[in-house]
């Protein structure tokens, strides 16, 4: 769950694919509040080997919007990107 505008949207998710091959993992995005807005919402999350001996994490959201009137989902893209800040600063303490 995450805040935009004040308001709390659910979802729900699902791991739709993995590639160890590539260090990939497809989720698809779901919930009453995206599927009159989405015809696809998927986070797409891929390790990519480093020099230095670890990984980044490299992410992508996958979207089809159903029509015009709906935004992109800048929402969920704020609320990925802080999560992805928070288990950041979290790793470095360790």
């Amino acid at each position: 769950m995450w805040k935009t505008d004040g308001n709390a949207t659910k979802y729900h998710e699902s791991i739709e694919s993995t590639d160890e091959a590539n260090k990939t993992i497809t989720y698809k995005i779901f919930g009453e509040d995206f599927e009159h807005k989405f015809k696809v919402l998927k986070l797409i999350f891929q390790g990519i080997h480093n020099d230095e001996g670890g990984d980044i994490i490299k992410w992508i959201i996958e979207y089809e919007i159903k029509s015009e009137e709906f935004d992109p989902p800048f929402g969920f893209l704020q609320f990925v990107y802080k999560a992805s800040k928070d288990v950041d600063a979290n790793l470095l303490k360790a």
